[in-house]
């Protein structure tokens, strides 16, 4: 499933089995929630150049999380700038500590360079 932008392409991460973690998340949200993020995410697409704390944060290698909040909820989507025109949504979470938690930014991590192998052997197809 992509997102058509003026400036990016957002894209959600498969797996070859074609199980997608963030949409999978955000489909365990409720209505509201789930308009909130997408307006979210179409702005990331749309603004990517501008956006800054407290809307979009840099974690580490390559990651960035894109924050949403909600009355007592932290949601972060973990993605990554790839390929030039893309970003790729990894992986989504309710943020229940300080921090995002290692584990999170190792399953975000193992995902993109999944995602660059698929793409690189032609098995994923970037328009």
């Amino acid at each position: 499933m992509a997102i058509n932008n003026a400036d990016k392409k957002v894209i959600l991460y498969e797996d070859e089995e074609g199980h997608c973690p963030v949409e999978s998340f955000l489909d365990r949200l409720d209505d509201s929630a789930k308009a909130k993020i997408a307006a979210r995410i179409e702005f990331l697409g749309r603004y990517w150049r501008q956006v800054r704390r407290p809307l979009v944060d840099y974690l580490e290698d390559g990651l960035y999380e894109l924050r949403v909040q909600f009355a007592k909820d932290k949601v972060r989507v973990i993605f990554a700038y790839m390929f030039k025109d893309y970003i790729v949504l990894l992986h989504a979470i309710v943020k229940r500590t300080a921090r995002v938690p290692e584990n999170d930014k190792l399953i975000a991590q193992q995902r993109r360079i999944h995602f660059e192998k698929l793409v690189r052997e032609g098995r994923v197809r970037l328009r």
